[in-house]
């Protein structure tokens, strides 16, 4: 009994109040949505699977000195096999599917096509976690979206890299593409960790699932690699490092510790934080302007998010 207590004491410190969660969650989208500007700056010396898995062993090694503590060792077989493939979906997925397509995209368009989480949240919850959005939450979620819209095309010209107009989302369809699948990866992942993570604590899932991320993506690497090893500087070194540790290793633990204290339907329109970060961090990289529509796009984003996360 004592042990389970010191198990999850690291996380029975945190608030636990819904109104805490929400806030979290809020401020760690805003860190992942300036995660989309570096990891431009790391692919500039990574290529994108190569990135990934980088990204992953990073982040792999924090969470294994933790596992131990929190009782993986008597961890079923079956247990490691079932929450490891799901680190296939969502860390393997989910940053591969990125890298990929951020490579094609501007960061911006990457920063807007992530953020869109909450809409293959609301379409798959009734089927994974039989959680039904009510209609006003939906309608928030239109708003919110609608505001993304505004904030990816602040005008009809291209902005180009160091342009000083204003920042317009931009790259192939494909790219775009497949940002929106490493979207829907990830909204399969926290659906089904929502389940899963109700076994063990939230470390101990996000753990072992993020190992076996990173083992199914060293294969993809490999590939990569043998095409021609890749040169990093010290710059893109450490994008990736924070890519590991901040991003990936502190952000994943703290969604699903949100999500435990609230319904995946209100966590999920914090999700729409992202391109706001995003957005004014290649702004400020570009030295672009912020137009009028950005602003108000910003407050769609904001208001629309608030009503879909109300109760």
């Amino acid at each position: 009994m004592g042990a389970t207590r010191w198990r999850l004491g690291w996380l029975s410190g945190w608030p636990s109040r819904e109104g805490a969660a929400l806030g979290a969650l809020a401020l760690l989208n805003l860190v992942w949505g300036g995660s989309l500007p570096a990891t431009k700056v790391a692919l500039e010396g990574f290529g994108p699977l190569t990135l990934a898995a980088v990204r992953l062993l990073i982040a792999s090694a924090l969470f294994l000195p933790c596992l131990p503590a929190l009782g993986a060792r008597r961890l079923g077989r079956s247990y490691l096999l079932r929450v490891g493939a799901l680190g296939v979906v969502g860390f393997t997925g989910t940053q591969a599917l990125q890298a990929v397509g951020a490579a094609g995209t501007s960061a911006a368009a990457a920063a807007v096509l992530a953020s869109t989480g909450p809409l293959w949240i609301a379409l798959l919850a009734p089927i994974v976690v039989r959680e039904r959005p009510r209609p006003l939450a939906l309608v928030g979620l239109a708003v919110a979206l609608a505001g993304v819209v505004l904030v990816a095309l602040p005008d009809g010209r291209d902005a180009g890299p160091h342009a000083g107009g204003a920042v317009q989302a931009s790259g192939s369809a494909l790219s775009q593409a497949i940002v929106l699948l490493s979207s829907a990866s990830f909204a399969l992942y926290s659906l089904l960790g929502r389940l899963a993570d109700r076994e063990q604590p939230a470390l101990t899932f996000v753990g072992v699932s993020c190992v076996g991320g990173a083992l199914a993506a060293l294969p993809l690497a490999a590939l990569e690699l043998a095409a021609g090893a890749p040169r990093p500087g010290a710059l893109s070194w450490a994008m990736a490092g924070y890519l590991g540790a901040v991003v990936t290793f502190a952000g994943f633990v703290v969604w699903f510790w949100g999500l435990r204290r609230v319904p995946a339907t209100r966590a999920a329109p914090m999700l729409f934080l992202q391109p706001l970060s995003g957005l004014a961090l290649a702004a400020r990289v570009l030295g672009g302007a912020m137009p009028a529509l950005v602003l108000g796009g910003t407050g769609l984003v904001l208001g629309g998010g608030d009503v879909a996360a109300r109760r």
